[in-house]
């Protein structure tokens, strides 16, 4: 099989240029023993010098409630950075729904970028089909 048809990917943050915290959606990871979260940013402002920009990942069992995840966060500190977080034993670690969380701060924070989970390990195959 071909890397299409092991690797599920859904977008949790929207491409879009923000100015506030921001809330993904949830994504769904019952099936998928593994993934990764990849952040993609575009121009951010560091005009002030002051201006932090961190995404972090929640989990819920119900795609409802959520709560921080200790320990996995990206910070973004450049424009056209990429940042990847490492995802493991997905099925037995974590709740089934997982989303990324934006935590922008400063006195003229903009983020333009979005987030991805790439989700591999299924337990059925394809993931995708053409």
């Amino acid at each position: 099989m071909k890397l299409f048809d092991n690797v599920k990917v859904l977008s949790s943050i929207v491409p879009a240029v923000y100015t506030a915290d921001a809330n993904g959606t949830g994504v769904d990871t019952q099936g998928y023993e593994n993934g990764m979260l990849v952040v993609s940013a575009g121009d951010i402002d560091t005009a002030s010098a002051d201006e932090t920009y961190v995404v972090r990942i929640q989990e819920s069992d119900d795609n409802s409630s959520f709560a921080a995840v200790t320990g996995l966060t990206v910070t973004i500190t450049a424009d056209n950075q990429i940042g990847v977080l490492r995802l493991s034993g997905l099925n037995t670690l974590r709740k089934r729904y997982l989303r990324a969380v934006l935590d922008v701060s400063g006195t003229t924070p903009s983020f333009a970028g979005s987030t991805n989970f790439h989700l591999g390990g299924s337990d059925s195959g394809p993931v995708n089909s053409d």
